[in-house]
């Protein structure tokens, strides 16, 4: 699964990941995945990790926090085309989701 996330607001900054790379740290720090160039955005802000084919993000103990479609969330799921915001940089979040397992698999 290629994951792309296009800042909205500061210039246009693309980044495309693969599923392989997950989790991906989003930050102002020098290691992490995804850097951002704003001074709201904690070194360490948040993280995006699949599961099961969805993208979820979790904020690391963010100073202004992390909000998806702008509402503040500690933990979240992340569907195609939503909107995550990390300081005041707003990245839209494009994936093709997989079909997730149907639940007679779980049953076999």
């Amino acid at each position: 699964m290629k994951i792309q996330f296009v800042t909205l607001d500061r210039g246009h900054h693309a980044w495309l990941i693969h599923d392989r790379q997950l989790p991906v740290r989003i930050g102002r720090h020098p290691n992490v995945d995804i850097r951002l160039d704003d001074e709201s955005v904690s070194d360490f802000h948040c993280e995006i990790d699949g599961i099961r084919g969805v993208l979820w993000v979790r904020d690391v103990g963010s100073v202004h926090g992390t909000f998806v479609n702008g509402f503040h969330v500690v933990q979240s799921h992340l569907l195609p085309g939503d909107r995550l915001t990390v300081g005041t940089t707003s990245l839209r979040v494009q994936y093709r989701r997989r079909r997730a397992p149907a639940v007679e698999e779980f049953l076999l």
